[in-house]
Formats: C-alpha cells, sequence, structure tokens
C-alpha cells in the first residue's frame, strides 16, 4: 500500500503525464506503449483514474480541479453542497470526528479541528491531502473516542458486486455503527434514503431523520442522533435545491375524490419523509387517490416544496382523446407522468410527441379509484 500511495503522490505532481494522459485513450495500444516510454504502467494507471475522477466531480465537488481521488472515491463522495449543509449542525462541538472518512467530502467540511478516520491507507492519505486535516488510518470499532464526542459516520454501502441495500451487510455494519453511536454525544450517521424511522431500533438515542433531495434526486439520509438531533422523533426533508428544510410529524393527506383547479407534485425529499401530506394540510389541499403522493388544490400555494400544475383539461384514459386535446390547444410538445404504472409514459410520451411544437404541456396518467384518467396540464415554476 505505500508503494501505491508513493506513486499516487509522484503522479500529482507530474502535470506533464497527466496532460499527456487527458488527451488520449488508455485502452488504445499503440497509445498506451508511447506513455510507457516515458512512464511506468502503474503511474499512466493513476494518472488515468485521477484525471477520470476531477471530470467525475466536476459537478459535484466544488474543488473537483485540485482533488485527489479515484472514481470510487468521487462516487462514494458527499457533494460539497451536502457536505456543507450538514456541517452546520456540528459548529460549535468540541470533539469532532468523521469516521470512515473517504476521500474527506464530509470532513473538508467540518470545523477545521475535526479529524478523519479510514482503514484504508490510501483513502486517509487522500482525505489529508483534500482537507488539510489530521487523518489517521485505523478500524473504526476498535478506536476509543472521548465520550462528549460528536461523529459523522459513512458506512460502505457498496461492495464488490455493488450497492449494499441490508444495513447489516454494511461495512461496520449497522449494529456496530449503533454500539460506537451510543458511546459518545451525538452526530449523524449518513445513510441510503431506503431507511425508514424503525429501522433505527438499535440506536438508544434520540433521532431525527432528515432526507435529503439535490437536483431533483433523493440522494441522502442522515441521522441525527443524541446531542444532535435538533428536532428529536421528528422527520425533515431538505432540498439542497432550493435552500429550504422543513421538520415535522408525517401525515396523511385529507382524501376527496374531487380534482381541483392544481396537481401538486411534491419535492421527492418531502414525499420520502412522509411529510407532503403534513404540509398540503396546512393549505387545504387534498389527495385524490389513497396514497397516490400527489396533491390537488383550489389555489397555487406557491411553495418551493411543490411543484403545481394548471389543470387545462380532464379526460379518460385513451392517447387519441389526449391528442386531439393537445392538438386543440395548440400543441405537440408533452412530457408524460404517471403513478403506480398506471401506462408506459416512455411509450405515450414518444407517440404524442410529433412534431414538438407550441408550449410544453405535461400529462398525468393516472389511477383515481375505479376511474383511470389523464390530466392535460401546464406546468408552473416552483419557488
Amino acid at each position: 500500500m505505500l508503494k501505491k500511495i508513493e506513486c499516487w503522490k509522484k503522479v500529482i505532481r507530474n502535470e506533464t503525464l497527466l496532460q499527456a494522459v487527458s488527451q488520449c485513450s488508455l485502452d488504445d495500444v499503440a497509445t498506451m506503449a508511447k506513455l510507457r516510454k516515458q512512464w511506468t504502467v502503474d503511474e499512466i494507471t493513476v494518472a488515468g483514474e485521477l484525471n477520470e475522477a476531477r471530470k467525475k466531480a466536476a459537478n459535484k465537488l466544488e474543488y473537483a480541479k485540485g482533488l485527489i481521488s479515484d472514481s470510487i472515491g468521487v462516487q462514494q463522495a458527499t457533494s460539497s453542497a451536502i457536505a456543507s449543509h450538514k456541517a452546520k449542525r456540528f459548529i460549535n462541538q468540541t470533539n469532532i470526528f468523521d469516521l470512515c472518512c473517504g476521500i474527506g467530502a464530509d470532513l473538508r467540511a467540518l470545523p477545521e479541528h475535526s479529524a478523519g478516520v479510514d482503514n484504508d491507507p490510501l483513502r486517509s492519505w487522500m482525505a489529508k491531502e483534500n482537507t488539510k486535516k489530521t487523518v489517521r488510518t485505523a478500524d473504526v470499532t476498535t478506536i476509543e473516542l472521548p465520550p462528549d464526542s460528536v461523529i459523522h459516520i459513512d458506512p460502505a454501502r457498496r461492495n464488490s458486486s455493488g450497492r449494499i441495500f441490508e444495513l447489516d451487510a454494511m461495512l461496520p455494519t449497522f449494529s456496530e455503527v449503533a454500539t460506537i453511536a451510543n458511546s459518545v454525544s451525538g452526530g449523524c450517521i449518513k445513510l441510503s434514503p431506503a431507511i425508514n424511522p424503525e429501522d433505527m431500533i438499535a440506536l438508544s438515542l434520540p433521532i431525527e431523520i432528515e432526507y435529503i433531495e439535490e437536483k431533483n434526486r433523493l440522494v441522502q439520509a442522515a441521522v441525527w442522533f443524541g446531542l444532535l438531533a435538533n428536532n428529536q422523533e421528528q422527520v425533515t426533508a431538505t432540498s439542497i435545491k432550493h435552500g429550504v428544510s422543513f421538520t415535522g410529524t408525517a401525515e396523511q393527506p385529507v382524501f376527496a375524490t374531487a380534482l381541483s383547479n392544481w396537481i401538486l407534485e411534491p419535492n421527492v425529499a418531502l414525499e420520502r419523509a412522509g411529510l407532503h401530506g403534513t404540509l398540503g394540510n396546512t393549505f387545504n389541499a387534498t389527495e385524490p387517490a389513497p396514497g397516490i403522493g400527489l396533491l390537488t388544490s383550489e389555489e397555487n400555494p406557491e411553495s418551493p416544496w411543490f411543484t403545481p400544475f394548471e389543470i387545462l383539461e380532464t379526460t379518460s384514459l385513451r392517447i387519441e382523446k389526449v391528442a386531439k386535446i393537445v392538438r386543440a390547444l395548440g400543441c405537440t410538445q408533452v412530457e408524460v407522468k404517471t403513478r403506480g404504472k398506471t401506462i408506459d409514459p416512455n411509450a405515450w410520451q414518444k407517440k404524442l410527441n410529433k412534431k414538438s411544437t407550441g408550449p410544453l404541456l405535461t400529462i398525468f396518467a393516472l389511477r383515481l379509484g375505479k376511474k383511470r384518467v389523464a390530466l392535460v396540464t401546464r406546468r408552473c415554476a416552483a419557488l
């Protein structure tokens, strides 16, 4: 491993090598032979990994140009925006440790006196280079932390076979993570957004689960516990895109079969947190079918948590009827959405988009009780 780290150290200082590798394909035999006249295979391979990692990090990490990482490290890393958001809760804490810190994406955003720990010597070195903070190589399940510590821990959720979905298949396992968490005063566990509150029973400390959306994708669940669970036994939805959070207790939306003037599509984090009903109930929005996730209301709530669609026409779920309506509205450019796999939206969209003229309309193909309906709508920009 020391030999590999020394190779990385050599490569990151070699701009000539990095530039040469960035301008060619390493899969080409002739190109590889030419490069090998000046550099070793290991050096060329590392240069290729570094260039690829920096490309992948361009829209994820604010320091992508100077990043020290391979592609896998970038894939596992928290984005700069999310890391900065989470780091705010650690302000004013004294003993802060980022466990399983990887290449240091979360550690970089944490307060200056934070320290990182990872069991991979190469990852530990990368984290130190990327953060300029104290990082040590150790097994996080065996280190001793002061009782007043607060931690951020990111157990590995991928292996050679792909993504891991079982909590006790992670490394360290969730049981081991819970043991660490129960020994300190508080912190944050970075997990998949597929987790539910009942999955956290092993934690003996109060918790708050925060579901986080970035660029319209549900990307992470942050399980806050102990001292850093600001909203104990509640759930939080955060939109990095809009820079807002909403905390509460999940409530079922009011059910009403009648469609109003607007269809409201909730932010993915809000819906995952089960808070779309909680927020929708505050402005009398209703759910046209139990569990459908979409709400309907008389007025546009003008909330960053919902994308509003004005209902122009309602018809039975027959593509020829929908086509006739959109033609009458002077439009052949549509997007198609559905819930519960009522139809194949891609097939419908392909058939309805003939010349792509006129303003974009959105078709909702829905099953509302025994009825199958198509709603022809106009999207309005969310706040």
